[in-house]
């Protein structure tokens, strides 16, 4: 199965190569009439930007079993802006989902690893339908890096756990047979994005700049396997969900600037 999870994690890199990257809006202050600043804002503005980066975030599991205990999840991330305030890319995640049932004692664990290809549109976008130099404002530059996104991913389940350490009962259960459980399963989900970006165009060494993101995921599973469980029971009508608070850091590794009409 380890093999498995790496084939499909190489085929979806392999997938998204042509698309890697991320937008840039400088947060640093040119000074007005330098027409060499001026110069730079404008490439700066027309160019494309391709980052890589990583971040740690807090999952949730909202399956079959009614509670959760928040777990890590480590997360790697490739981006591309499309425009310049439009992004797209991919997110490879590692981490724990965590859920049970305090009336029946029942527990699952998941370690599981997901990737997913999404688009990101920042606020900035509709900001240049009345001012394309929106950046000039610092304001606007900076609230124009809220987002919201979608998209589509993988995600394998690993579940160590189903136990039941010391109830007798079953979630839902009315006298049937256990439910059907599946330890180790793969299929899609729906991430949905809601967040911010932090756009830096230069620290320290990094002349290229770089990003800070603070992002929340929510994960339509669609497949009920995720926390391993799926119980027939009239009651159980609804995929797995989850989700993930994060936050992350982008490094920008090229900018290739386009000259103007």
């Amino acid at each position: 199965m380890k093999s498995k999870i790496i084939i499909l994690l190489v085929a979806g890199v392999l997938a998204g190569l042509p698309s890697f990257g991320q937008v840039r809006t400088e947060i640093s202050i040119s000074e007005r009439g330098n027409s060499s600043d001026d110069e730079t804002n404008r490439d700066l503005n027309h160019g494309t930007d391709y980052s890589a980066g990583f971040g740690i975030g807090s999952t949730k599991m909202f399956g079959d079993l009614p509670k959760s205990t928040p777990q890590p999840a480590y997360i790697a991330y490739l981006e591309k802006n499309i425009t310049q305030s439009i992004s797209i890319g991919e997110t490879i995640m590692i981490g724990d989902l965590s859920s049970q049932d305090p009336r029946t004692h029942w527990r699952s664990f998941n370690h599981f690893t997901s990737i997913e290809q999404h688009i990101n549109v920042e606020l900035g976008t509709f900001f240049t339908i009345f001012n394309k130099n929106y950046n000039d404002n610092v304001l606007l530059r900076l609230v124009g890096g809220i987002y919201v996104g979608g998209g589509i991913g993988i995600i394998n389940n690993n579940v160590k756990k189903i136990v039941n350490v010391g109830g007798d009962g079953l979630p839902g259960n009315n006298g049937l047979s256990n439910p059907v459980l599946l330890k180790n399963s793969t299929g899609f989900f729906l991430p949905i994005n809601l967040g911010y970006n932090l756009h830096i165009r230069r620290f320290l060494f990094f002349r290229n700049g770089l990003l800070l993101n603070a992002n929340f995921m929510y994960g339509d599973g669609q497949t009920d396997y995720i926390d391993g469980y799926s119980p027939p029971f009239s009651t159980n009508k609804k995929n797995d969900v989850y989700t993930v608070m994060s936050v992350g850091l982008r490094f920008y590794l090229t900018h290739h600037r386009k000259q103007e009409d």
